[in-house]
């Protein structure tokens, strides 16, 4: 069972774990990691990532939320397919 998402077209959310099926399956080749304890990809070296870090106890992230739409909002002009975790 996929344990992931589809919200628009080539763009999809996750959990951590999953990335690499929603990789594999979906070929989504864009990570948009909102980890604030994120060291490296879920995704591994080989796919586009960045890196938008939200903090659980951290008041008004809006930017920062902000921020990681408009990377998955540019990925899909694009064409591209994105997962978000």
């Amino acid at each position: 069972m996929e344990d992931y998402q589809s919200f628009l077209e080539g763009l999809f959310i996750c959990g951590e774990i999953d990335v690499p099926t929603v990789i594999d399956k979906e070929k989504a080749n864009f990570i948009v990691d909102v980890r604030a304890e994120a060291k490296e990809s879920a995704g591994g070296q080989e796919n586009r990532r960045v890196n938008i870090p939200l903090e659980a106890s951290k008041p008004n992230q809006s930017k920062e939320l902000k921020e990681a739409i408009d990377q998955l909002v540019a990925a899909y002009k694009k064409g591209e397919k994105a997962v978000l975790h």
